[in-house]
């Protein structure tokens, strides 16, 4: 599928030597994170604020109005999220994090449990941060890996009396964005209702997850019908709109409960800023509301998911073990047990051997792919050097620094 857009502004790519790269590899302690990102030459690190914005987008950043409260921007950004997601009640933050972090501050007690298909690592860290418990239940069938195991999950309901919600991350980011089936969410939503427990959807890539739903034949129509049913179900819904929404910055949450958004206005004015902003310029709600706009084309949605699936394919032709169905927004190389650190130690050899820069996560190595922001040519390129990377010696590590939390993000390591 060929990209449904004409490019129109253009930036040049960092070149580096294997000698810079070396050195900056060293000072970064083997870790991609903490590459300075003037020295990489194509970033797959994330797909998180990441993407390319339109020129509509842009054109209304400059004509949005700044002002503290009542903006005109977000009038029109509640307009779009309400046609787009059916909730009467919408609330911007500065981001996805801010989101989860809040909103679990007003839901959740000491003690209580929230069980989901995957918890991102952050979304983990804010609920344990309030001393309560998060656990996985990942399905991983195809072909809807992302799914909740509902088994489980009504096995953990009946062991535990304090579980307060259900979150569903649509789709689920940890296997490169794989989707959770609209009878997968009906089915963990009619368990939920019968304890009395509400349903979250973490849906910061919702149009993704209703184009593979449409692609795997489960439901046809429109993409924003098929996202109005996924959202449907849902009690409460967050999202970092960096992802699916085509922004740099900016998220929101829906909420049915008026009580409930209550609350969370005085925690967002106490915390962000004036709940009609959120925390956000008038120019960040009016791009979210361009990208909202954007994010259910299914031309741009074909092409993107399309890119990843191509780079999945040349990986794999290639001989490089991925996991399989390739997700809606990366492509991860599954680990290999042979080899201590070994989802670092590619990385590493990946950036040393061409500039490219990837993300590990859960010892796994993900390519995620900005949207708007690469060409196939890009993705051949991508594909024929961490194919050959793959195949070399790769350096042996050792673990210098390990932090109390978030290793991926901020441990460091030396070569043997």
């Amino acid at each position: 599928m060929w990209e449904p857009y004409r490019i129109k502004v253009v930036e040049p790519l960092p070149k580096t030597t294997r000698k810079k790269r070396k050195r900056v590899l060293e000072k970064a302690g083997y870790n991609p994170f903490l590459i300075p990102a003037k020295n990489v030459t194509i970033d797959l690190i994330s797909d998180s604020g990441t993407g390319a914005m339109s020129s509509e987008q842009w054109a209304g950043m400059i004509e949005a109005r700044e002002d503290f409260a009542g903006q005109a921007s977000f009038e029109k950004f509640l307009d779009a999220a309400k046609s787009l997601t059916g909730f009467p009640y919408i609330q911007p933050v500065h981001q996805g994090r801010s989101a989860e972090k809040i909103l679990f501050g007003l839901m959740l007690r000491e003690g209580d449990t929230v069980i989901a298909n995957t918890h991102f690592e952050t979304t983990r860290s804010n609920i344990e941060a309030l001393r309560c418990h998060a656990i996985d239940l990942p399905a991983c069938e195809k072909p809807f890996p992302g799914n909740i195991d509902l088994g489980k999950m009504q096995k953990t309901m009946k062991q535990r009396t304090n579980v307060r919600a259900v979150v569903l991350t649509v789709t689920s980011n940890i296997l490169g964005g794989q989707p959770v089936s609209l009878e997968n969410i009906a089915a963990a939503k009619k368990m939920a209702r019968k304890r009395g427990v509400g349903l979250v959807l973490d849906a910061c890539r919702f149009a993704d997850n209703a184009f593979l739903i449409k692609q795997n034949g489960e439901a046809n129509g429109s993409i924003r019908t098929i996202c109005r049913r996924i959202f449907g179900y849902a009690d409460i819904a967050y999202l970092s709109s960096k992802k699916d929404g085509l922004v740099n910055i900016g998220g929101f949450i829906g909420l049915r409960d008026r009580k409930l958004h209550e609350r969370l206005e005085y925690e967002i004015i106490r915390q962000e800023a004036f709940p009609t902003s959120g925390g956000l310029a008038a120019r960040d709600l009016t791009a979210m509301t361009g990208g909202l706009s954007d994010s259910t084309d299914e031309h741009f949605l074909s092409a993107h998911i399309g890119n990843v699936a191509y780079l999945g394919r040349l990986l794999k032709d290639n001989g490089v073990d991925i996991f399989e169905p390739v997700g809606g927004h990366a492509v991860v190389i599954t680990t290999r047990k042979d080899h201590a650190h070994f989802a670092f130690a590619l990385a590493a050899q990946i950036y040393l051997d061409s500039g490219i820069r990837v993300g590990v996560f859960d010892d796994s190595v993900r390519l995620a792919v900005p949207r708007r922001v690469y060409t196939r040519e890009h993705l051949s390129y991508v594909g024929e050097c961490v194919a050959r990377a793959y195949t070399t010696s790769l350096p042996r590590l050792k673990l210098v620094h390990k932090p109390r939390e978030f290793c991926n993000f901020f441990s460091r390591y030396l070569p043997v």
